[in-house]
């Protein structure tokens, strides 16, 4: 999931800024100053890694896509060349992702795009993995304009182009904390190491003589490093040495990149591949960061946008034929998901009644030759006989808001982004959404929202159930983006046990209901 957003020269946000998520996540800010920016970020990256087979660098456009950047140069701040666009994007530790040797369970990986010239293409200047929680820097790689054969790859993973790009690693920590416990452990098994690459050394030294003449080169070459290696290890190194031989091997890593994606690499220092003992943990950028990109994927893949406007309802539909598992990013998809799924229906009637909205669903079969013609009605349960409406035929705030409804019931471990979800819906509904919003974070089901607002009735809920303890003060986090000469700044706005905010509220909290009010 989504730890915390970093922007740089991208539209609205000119020097950096850190946007840090929660399980549920409240945008606020006044009109244009950049609340939309952040979502867009994210929406970009998705897009262009949904359209991969393009072979756009990034994607700021594409037919039916998720958002509408427009150009590169219209995407940068002040839509100045000179800039270069950061996006660091640091998500929770995936269980999968090759441990590092010191508890942390945040990784963060930045993107720095670059456009030369009009005349010129857009590049991925540089690749840096970062800590989570201090935010410093491990490693930096640069494309260098050479292209690698992904059969050479020694691990790799969703890769279809057959060619990908050479990214080289230019800068890497010498931090001991990274360093220490695989030099702790490689000391302790050094004599079972040592027994092992003797063994090895030997099989070396008597090779079947054809693979040999055919791959003379790497036979010396693997000769050579065998022996180097024993020299090495049969010496009393310290921390010192240790380090700087080790720096060397992983400063040589040459990842395959796909798009601004990591996806393998073609060299694997030996030493770190001859240890093979328990509990030695070794620190090995490649694999840390293909596996940062592969969790980048994964948690790309879980974002779900909601558009700010939903598909208008219609009078009735043909069932497509499909099993969707969510409602379609404008709602497209929600007929269908309802008309498969009977236990769907009955859950979103219980939240709808808990939420206040006097109506029921019901999904039903019209056709007469074929159950797959079908409507979605509403039954007004206000009346003493149950009265069944179309759903066009009533308000416009009820058909907007049920795919929102509907994706928060059936989204298991998503990320659900949307913008305005209050539009066209009066205020004590605004607030019930906040139960919404926190029985869909719980354990059962954890989910995680991204929500740009105006709505105040939301926060109040919201900060009420903190209170009541219903939800935690960390499962909020309260963002508000002003802008100002130099761009826009993101502000968060921490909530305590009570609910009460702790930080000030810029310009005092929502200050034109009290002007109003005077």
């Amino acid at each position: 999931m989504l730890h915390a957003l970093e922007l740089e020269n991208f539209k609205a946000f000119g020097k950096r800024a850190r946007i840090p998520f929660a399980p549920i996540t409240l945008i606020f800010g006044e009109n244009s100053a950049g609340k939309s920016t952040t979502l867009q970020a994210l929406y970009l990256l998705k897009q262009t890694r949904e359209n991969r087979e393009t072979g756009a660098l990034l994607l700021p456009r594409a037919e039916n896509g998720i958002v509408d950047l427009g150009s590169f140069q219209e995407m940068l701040f002040d839509h100045d060349l000179k800039r270069t666009l950061s996006i660091r994007v640091e998500t929770i530790r995936d269980s999968d992702m090759p441990q590092l040797p010191y508890k942390e369970n945040k990784i963060a990986i930045e993107f720095n795009f670059k456009r030369p010239s009009l005349k010129e293409e857009v590049i991925l200047d540089q690749i840096g993995v970062y800590e989570g929680k201090s935010s410093e820097c491990i490693a930096k790689f640069r494309l260098s304009g050479k292209t690698l054969d992904r059969s050479g790859m020694f691990y790799s993973h969703g890769v279809s182009s057959l060619k990908l790009a050479a990214a080289e690693c230019t800068w890497l920590t010498k931090n001991i904390k990274y360093w220490k416990p695989e030099f702790e452990a490689c000391k302790e098994y050094k004599e079972q190491i040592l027994e092992e690459l003797k063994e090895k050394l030997k099989n070396f030294q008597h090779p079947n003589q054809e693979l040999q003449k055919n791959n003379k080169k790497y036979w010396e070459f693997l000769l050579k490093d065998l022996n180097d290696e024993i020299v090495f290890l049969s010496s009393d190194f310290d921390l010192k040495t240790y380090i700087s031989k080790r720096h060397k091997e992983e400063t040589n890593t040459v990842l395959g990149v796909q798009g601004f994606i990591a996806v393998g690499t073609s060299y694997v220092p030996t030493l770190r591949e001859r240890i093979h003992y328990e509990p030695l943990s070794t620190f090995h950028i490649a694999d840390l960061t293909t596996a940062t990109g592969a969790t980048l994927e994964q948690t790309l893949e879980a974002l779900f946008p909601i558009r700010p406007f939903r598909k208008p309802p219609e009078r009735s539909y043909i069932f497509s034929g499909t099993d969707p598992d969510n409602v379609g990013y404008r709602g497209d998809s929600l007929p269908d998901i309802l008309f498969r799924n009977p236990e769907l229906v009955e859950e979103t009637n219980k939240w709808l009644k808990r939420l206040g909205i006097d109506y029921e669903l019901e999904v039903k079969s019209i056709g007469a030759h074929s159950d797959d013609f079908f409507q979605v009605r509403l039954i007004d349960t206000r009346r003493k006989e149950p009265v069944s409406v179309a759903l066009p035929d009533v308000g416009f705030g009820i058909s907007q808001l049920l795919p929102f409804i509907v994706q928060s019931l059936v989204a298991e471990e998503q990320i659900i982004a949307i913008e305005q979800p209050e539009i066209h819906v009066h205020p004590k509904l605004q607030a019930d959404l906040g139960d919404l919003l926190a029985a869909a974070i719980k354990k059962d089901r954890p989910n995680q929202f991204i929500v740009e607002t105006h709505s105040e009735h939301l926060i109040l809920r919201l900060q009420r159930l903190v209170y009541k303890g219903e939800i935690k003060p960390e499962d909020v986090s309260v963002i508000y983006v002003s802008r100002g000469p130099e761009g826009a700044k993101a502000e968060r706005l921490r909530l305590d046990e009570e609910g009460d905010f702790i930080d000030e509220w810029p310009n005092g909290f929502f200050l034109e209901r009290l002007r109003e009010l005077r």
